[in-house]
């Protein structure tokens, strides 16, 4: 997760070996040697920024915002699997915040 008091985004980057691998050169991605794309796991992930996907009042500074950053918060990410246990298979990755008591839930790309 990345953010500041303007803007916010997670990035998921997924990989194709499963669990915690350590890689060398070319399964890197190694960028000096023009191999980025070439690594197991996506480098450039695939981002999620409510701005950017059309919700432009989501989150920032002030009143005028669904989520007030200038008021402290709460941000929850789920990572949901298949069949619900901790080991399944990822099928869903959810955000929401809680500010003020209240539950906001992460705005739709438009």
């Amino acid at each position: 997760w990345e953010a500041n008091s303007r803007a916010t985004a997670y990035t998921p980057h997924p990989c194709s070996q499963p669990g915690f691998t350590k890689c060398e050169g070319t399964t890197c991605g190694d960028n000096a040697a023009g191999e980025r794309y070439l690594g197991m796991c996506d480098k450039d992930g695939c981002d999620y920024n409510n701005y950017r996907m059309g919700d432009t009042s989501f989150f920032g500074k002030g009143q005028d915002f669904t989520v007030d950053s200038s008021k402290p918060l709460t941000i929850v990410t789920q990572f949901l699997t298949h069949d619900g246990t901790d080991t399944g298979d990822l099928s869903e990755i959810k955000r929401f915040y809680v500010q003020d008591g209240k539950f906001i839930e992460n705005s739709e790309a438009s």
